[in-house]
């Protein structure tokens, strides 16, 4: 044994306190209250990847990538557009409806959505499906606001259903 080691060991005399029911406690609550895996942000960029596979080969459709956590959805030659952008310090997905001609200014102009993560999708041998975006102020889900907003864009699409 090095001299380093007789330091680093802590002495033994036989006078120290036995643990009491508190160390089991401390260590529950490490377990418990310890940090949560981040399910948010992977779950945002396969999120953000779906909706830009998805909307491939859409007509007049401009998707432009204008930050790392910021997409917009555009439509050539249309006024108005779709701002995603996920906000990694509160976790949440914007959706913001940006520059649309006649809208009321007193309506909301962003909705903010929150992910809900599977049961279990924590545990690293989980295959669980995919999570929800859900919005947090009255309710909703993130792609069908994405829909609901596309429809703004494409107005000769909303006839159709």
């Amino acid at each position: 044994m090095s001299a380093d080691d007789k330091k680093a060991a802590p002495e033994d005399d036989g006078n120290a306190a036995p643990q009491t029911s508190l160390a089991a406690l401390a260590k529950l609550a490490k377990e418990k209250l310890g940090p949560e895996p981040d399910l948010a942000t992977p779950a945002a960029t396969r999120t953000f990847a779906a909706i830009v596979r998805d909307l491939k080969g859409m007509p007049e459709l401009l998707v432009t990538r204008e930050h790392t956590h910021r997409l917009r959805l555009g439509r050539r030659g249309k006024v108005g557009s779709l701002g995603l952008e996920f906000r990694p310090n509160i976790r949440a997905i914007e959706l913001s409806y940006i520059g649309f001609p006649g809208a009321d200014p007193t309506t909301i102009k962003m909705h903010r959505y929150t992910y809900a993560a599977p049961p279990g999708a924590h545990l690293p041998e989980a295959n669980t499906p995919l999570g929800k975006w859900h919005r947090m102020d009255e309710g909703g889900e993130l792609i069908a606001d994405v829909q609901d907003g596309l429809a703004r864009l494409y107005p000769e699409l909303a006839d159709r259903d």
